[in-house]
């Protein structure tokens, strides 16, 4: 990374006109202290301001006048003369002793010195620095230099640094090295300065240091100094100076560094260092070397794709509304974590180089590595901006430039694009493909979008498209009608990424806006060290058992501790190592577009060693550390590009093959769970059902039925009719079925009767409904009380894969159902507690009842294989389980279903209506509304009536009512009996007679 001065300097126009300073420094070891002398020369006719930072001055003269300075004055103003004007300090700085790092701008011990920063007076103009610095006999130093010239002097050495060329500030750093060098270029030297202990490392680091500067010497130009040097620090840094990069000891000791960092430092030599950012240009040179070295390493890895997706992932993971900036806005930024510089870096570095990128796309190779040489020979030693880059460009390619630099380096937004009315058709029998590209921007980007088609053999074919409108219609003839379709699928376009392409990695968590931490009850003090981390971050920190769902869903969220309850009824059981310190990355179950993390440990030494680590893995969904080293690392597999299926191919079945439902039984026959899924007012689906549970019975299973209609706490109820010991109108009335179940009884009334005739035990496998619409309509499960929780599943997975993204369609499809706010988290608790209870319920009969198998008769939604009841049950039990649906031809997926059935439709006969509307009250039942020419109208009956008795039953309840009509049929006379209020009578009793 390159150190940036944060002065604001513009280009001296010659030598000539540029400020020099002399700087001789020495140290006392013991005390950490530094004690230097400046004399500046600032020339005629240029003014300048002259900054002393921190600097403790012990004496100072103005053109020799001494200087006295007001407690805290830390600037002056150096005014414009006709003569030269000179400034003369003398300045100590003290540095604790052996500290590394803190706000001290470097370290003065015994085992080193590293001076960076404000060590030194500084002006406002680049200035040419002349250094002499007395250091100890045993060490070796190095600084901004094109010569390097070392004098003995008793009890050390005096070395001298000579480099001719204007910069804003030095560096210095000095210490026990070991000096060796190579040869390179034009009779240039490449230096190592490494401690003793990490000698062994020097040779691979030349020789690597070696070929790059070779590499881009040829596609840059020369290397523009003489010397160049590597040397390690004890301080945590990586730096790039003009003529060294500066490594901390732990940085080059990684084994990768070689490999990346160190090639990224050392082209900073031509851009950032020789070539240096102008004055409110904005810092175009960290995404300028990002492209040149990063990135170029990637392609030579064959990972250019996975590269750039994952810079525009952390660019969405760090950059929102309220912190994006245009590239010319990016000045800089530390190392520290907080939000602004993570979004800064991402600007910075990942979108400036995506927008490099897409430069050279536009312009071809020759064109874009022509302009880079010539933009670098050009201004060599001299600032250069985003213009300067610009007219390079366009004087190579000979091409106005002026659009692409204006939106991509102006515009704080990044292109959002989506595809709409997405159509085919042959006209003159030519397949054509037509959509339209759409820009959500507040004004349209000029874009050169890549567009890649797959045929029925997964052969791919690529387009261009162009646009500059928020909404182009494209119309595409093809040789072939594709079968799908991506938008920029190899992520050659800085865009904002769709939910399903873009992974849930450790980043999201890092830059969401709102973050909490949840720490399970007991392990506060195990997970310390990274709490501590966290509330850095910005996170708020809750105790599990003090944290409410909508604590939860209040933005990204990170578990510490996997086995709290709140951690089970979202996860189930978490699958994790034993050892060592693990980081899962999920999406949020509770909050759409949100990451939920998942950490264990093993020790809180595990934890002390790793968890500084995790910032660096952003680009991973998974890390697993033993003893602070990295044993596994991996990303979320997502969609590549924004895919959209074209065309979906008839299934074709050969009817000579087409198996026989006696066939079919006899393979489901060996199954221990039997699913049959339905849509609930398909009676076809309920006949095939019974069908089913007939073909099975009848060949000697031992059958359970288990049925979503009823909740767990019928049981009883049900159990006493299927034993005979009580009749239909009773169980219907004990199990509550017309208040939990809300579609017809007849659809299930004749396979309860035929199960009641063979003692076939019917399972009651749902939740209370009450239970669910606490939860759903009033603020999720923190709206429960203690007992209706023990009746839950503990373990409930709400992070199986497509389950939110299934369960939010469902959502949208049916509206907010009038919950406080319509909450998603909400519906999706519900819908995770129907499925988790089911499948729990299951679980648990065939645990208890060895020798039975059973045929569940649930929503089709809830016997999918993948992510419905099925998998939940093989979490607690293993048995063999298919599932059956009486389908169409989108049912043909064989994660979803093992066999379909192409049942003939059927409806139940009509039902005989009275033709009123009814309200249900304290135990009474009143008729609030009558159809015109309805059986009731016509036999008299009014609105306001209170409805008593039905054939001689008495009617308490709405259900009663509908138990009665069970067996009625069109045409069946009724006798009612109601309560009339009158005004001048007062109530009577009325016999009224319909007929149906």
């Amino acid at each position: 990374m390159l150190l940036l001065f944060c002065f604001f300097a513009l280009p001296s126009p010659s030598l000539a006109a540029t400020p020099v300073q002399k700087l001789d420094i020495s140290f006392d070891i013991d005390t950490g202290e530094l004690h230097g002398s400046s004399a500046i020369t600032l020339p005629a006719g240029v003014s300048a301001t002259l900054f002393l930072h921190d600097l403790k001055v012990r004496s100072l003269a103005i053109d020799g006048v001494s200087r006295q300075l007001e407690e805290g004055e830390q600037k002056l103003a150096l005014e414009k003369d006709p003569k030269e004007r000179r400034i003369n300090l003398v300045y100590s700085k003290i540095f604790a002793v052996g500290k590394q790092g803190g706000n001290s701008g470097g370290m003065v011990a015994a085992n080193g010195i590293a001076l960076f920063g404000f060590w030194h007076p500084t002006l406002s103009l680049d200035t040419l620095f002349q250094l002499t610095a007395e250091i100890p006999a045993g060490f070796e130093a190095v600084s901004e230099a094109e010569t390097i010239t070392v004098t003995p002097i008793p009890n050390g050495k005096r070395v001298v640094f000579s480099f001719d060329h204007p910069v804003a500030g030095i560096n210095f750093v000095a210490g026990p090295y070991i000096v060796e060098e190579a040869s390179f270029g034009d009779d240039q030297k490449l230096y190592t300065y490494f401690f003793a202990e990490d000698r062994e490392l020097a040779d691979h680091y030349r020789e690597k240091a070696l070929g790059y500067l070779d590499r881009y010497a040829k596609l840059l130009g020369p290397y523009p100094y003489r010397r160049f040097s590597i040397v390690e620090n004890r301080l945590p840094t990586g730096y790039a100076m003009p003529t060294f990069t500066l490594l901390g000891q732990a940085v080059v000791r990684l084994p990768f560094i070689v490999d990346t960092s160190l090639g990224h430092e050392i082209v900073h030599g031509w851009f950032g260092n020789c070539v240096r950012v102008a004055e409110g240009s904005g810092n175009w040179t960290e995404g300028l070397v990002t492209y040149l070295a990063d990135y170029a390493f990637a392609v030579d890895r064959g990972e250019a794709v996975t590269y750039r997706k994952n810079q525009i992932s952390r660019y969405q993971s760090y950059v929102n509304s309220e912190n994006s900036r245009s590239a010319m806005e990016f000045f800089g930024a530390d190392f520290s974590d907080n939000a602004q510089n993570l979004a800064m870096r991402a600007i910075g570095y990942d979108k400036v180089c995506m927008i490099f990128h897409m430069l050279n796309r536009q312009l071809g190779d020759k064109a874009f590595y022509d302009g880079l040489r010539g933009f670098f020979r050009n201004m060599q030693y001299k600032r250069a901006s985003w213009d300067d880059l610009q007219r390079a460009f366009e004087d190579t390619a000979n091409v106005s430039l002026a659009t692409f630099f204006d939106q991509w380096t102006k515009r704080s937004d990044v292109p959002r694009l989506r595809i709409e009315d997405l159509s085919y058709d042959y006209p003159n029998g030519v397949p054509e493909l037509s959509f339209t590209l759409s820009q959500d921007n507040d004004k349209p980007y000029q874009l050169i979008v890549p567009l890649t088609l797959y045929d029925n053999e997964g052969k791919v074919e690529g387009k261009i498209l162009q646009t500059d409108v928020k909404e182009k219609r494209i119309v595409m003839p093809l040789a072939g009608l594709p079968l799908a379709m991506s938008i920029d699928p190899d992520y050659h376009l800085m865009r904002q990424l769709e939910d399903h392409e873009w992974p849930t990695v450790w980043s999201r968590f890092e830059g969401a806006v709102k973050k909490i931490a949840i720490v399970e009850d007991d392990k506060q003090k195990l997970f310390q060290p990274f709490v501590d981390q966290l509330e850095a971050m910005g996170c708020m920190v809750k105790k599990a058992s003090e944290a409410t769902d909508d604590d939860v869903a209040s933005g990204a969220v990170i578990f510490l501790g996997v086995d709290s309850p709140l951690v089970r009824s979202l996860f189930a059981k978490v699958e994790i190592p034993a050892d060592g310190f693990t980081v899962k990355v999920r999406p949020h179950p509770l909050a759409v577009g949100q990451v939920a993390v998942l950490v264990a440990a093993a020790s809180a030494e595990e934890v002390a060693k790793a968890a500084y680590k995790v910032k660096h893995y952003g680009n991973y969904s998974y890390l697993h550390f033993v003893g602070g080293r990295l044993q596994e690392k991996s990303q979320e597999k997502t969609t590549q590009g924004m895919r959209l299926e074209v065309d979906s191919p008839p299934i074709g079945i050969e009817t000579k093959r087409a198996e026989f439902f006696k066939r079919v039984m006899d393979d489901v026959a060996g199954k221990r769970v039997v699913y049959v899924g339905e849509i609930h007012n398909a009676y076809g689906d309920h006949l095939l059902q019974f069908r089913i549970i007939r073909a099975l019975f009848e060949r000697g299973n031992q059958v359970a039925i288990g049925m979503e209609m009823f909740a767990k706490a019928s049981q009883p109820a049900l159990d006493d009719y299927i034993a005979g010991k009580i009749n239909e109108k009773e169980m219907l009335t004990k199990t509550n079925y017309f208040k939990q179940w809300g579609f017809d009884y007849q659809f299930y009334r004749e396979i309860l009767q035929y199960a009641r005739q063979h003692r076939i035990p019917v399972v009651g496998l749902n939740i209370e409904n009450g239970v669910a619409r606490t939860v759903f309509r009033k603020g999720g499960m923190s709206a429960l009380t203690e007992d209706q929780k023990k009746t839950l599943p503990e373990d409930r997975d709400l992070d199986m894969a497509d389950y939110q993204d299934r369960i939010l369609s469902t959502f949208y499809m049916h509206g907010s159902h009038g919950s406080k706010g319509g909450a998603f988290k909400d519906f999706f608790q519900v819908q995770g507690l129907w499925d988790e209870t089911m499948a729990a319920t299951v679980a648990q009969y065939l645990a208890d009842h060895q020798d039975k198998k059973m045929v569940v008769l649930a929503g089709r939604e809830h016997v999918l294989k993948d992510n419905a009841i099925p998998p939940r049950v093989s979490r607690r039990i293993d048995v063999s389980q298919t599932v059956i649906v009486n389908g169409v031809q989108d049912d043909v997926d064989e994660t979803k279903s093992d066999f379909i059935f192409f049942a003939p439709p059927a409806q139940l006969p009509p039902p005989p209506m009275m033709g009123v509307r009814l309200e249900e009250k304290k135990d009474k039942v009143i008729i609030i509304g009558v159809a015109a020419n309805s059986p009731a109208a016509k036999a008299g009956v009014k609105e306001g009536d209170i409805l008593l008795a039905m054939d001689d039953q008495k009617i308490k309840t709405i259900a009663d009512i509908k138990i009665k009509m069970l067996d009625k049929k069109m045409g069946d006379p009724l006798k009612v009996l109601v309560r009339r209020p009158g005004f001048f009578f007062g109530e009577r009793q009325i016999e009224l007679n319909l007929v149906l």
